[in-house]
C-alpha cells in the first residue's frame, strides 16, 4: 500500500509479499522474526492491502488473538499505520463481548486474548472469518490445551501465526502450530511423532 511504502524496511516488504503469496496459494504460515523486527506492522500492511484489493461486499472479517497484554497494542498500531481499517477489541463483560461479536461487519477486525477466546467460543460459532492471526503463537505449543483447541475451532480462510520461538523445547510444538495453520499438513500427531519427532530427537 502506498501509505506504507516509505515506512516499511526492505525485509518487512519481503515478509508482506510472502504473506500475500501464501494466501494466494492457499497456505498458512509462521512469521518467525525475532522480537522487535515489526511482525505486527507486516501483518497490518497485509490486511490493509487485502482490504484495498477486495471487491465490494467481500467478507474481510479478521480475528487477531494475542496475549491480554498486547490487545490494546494491536489496536493502537492498526490505528497508527492503517487508520482506514476498523478495529475493535473484544473486552468488557461477557454480554458486551457477545454483542460485539454478533454485530461484526464484513470489514471489521476484532482483537481478543487467548483467555477470552476460550470463554467466548460459543459466540464465535456462527462467524466465518477471512483471516485469523495468532500473535505469540507459542501459546498453542501444547495441542492439548484449551487455548490451542479454541484457535483451531475458529472458522477462517487464511491463517497466520507470529512467534519468535516456533520451537522452544519439543518438535511437537511446531506440529501444534501447523495443526492450526493447515490441519493434516504435518500428518496426525501420532504419525508425526513416529516418523519425524522420535527419529529426529533420538538420532
Amino acid at each position: 500500500p502506498e501509505t506504507l511504502e516509505d515506512i516499511l524496511r526492505e525485509y518487512q516488504k519481503r515478509g508482506f509479499l510472502w504473506m500475500k503469496t501464501l494466501r494466494h496459494n492457499g497456505f498458512g504460515g509462521i512469521l518467525a522474526d525475532d522480537m522487535g523486527l515489526g511482525k505486527t506492522l507486516q501483518v497490518i500492511t497485509f490486511l490493509l492491502s487485502e482490504h484495498q484489493e477486495a471487491e465490494e461486499g467481500s467478507n474481510l472479517k479478521t480475528l487477531i488473538v494475542c496475549p491480554a497484554s498486547l490487545v490494546f497494542n494491536w489496536k493502537t498500531e492498526i490505528e497508527k499505520f492503517a487508520p482506514e481499517l476498523c478495529v475493535k477489541m473484544a473486552v468488557g463483560t461477557a454480554k458486551q463481548r457477545e454483542d460485539m461479536i454478533s454485530q461484526l461487519g464484513d470489514r471489521d477486525i476484532i482483537v481478543t486474548s487467548y483467555d477470552l477466546l476460550k470463554r467466548d467460543m460459543a459466540f464465535y460459532e456462527k462467524v466465518t472469518f477471512a483471516y485469523e492471526v495468532i500473535d505469540e503463537g507459542q501459546y498453542i505449543k501444547n495441542h492439548m490445551t484449551q487455548a490451542a483447541k479454541a484457535v483451531k475451532d475458529i472458522q477462517a480462510g487464511f491463517k497466520l501465526a507470529l512467534t519468535g520461538t516456533p520451537i522452544e523445547n519439543r518438535l511437537s510444538e511446531l506440529w501444534s502450530i501447523f495443526d492450526y495453520l493447515m490441519p493434516g499438513f504435518l500428518y496426525p500427531y501420532t504419525r508425526f511423532k513416529e516418523q519425524l519427532e522420535v527419529p529426529i530427537t533420538q538420532n
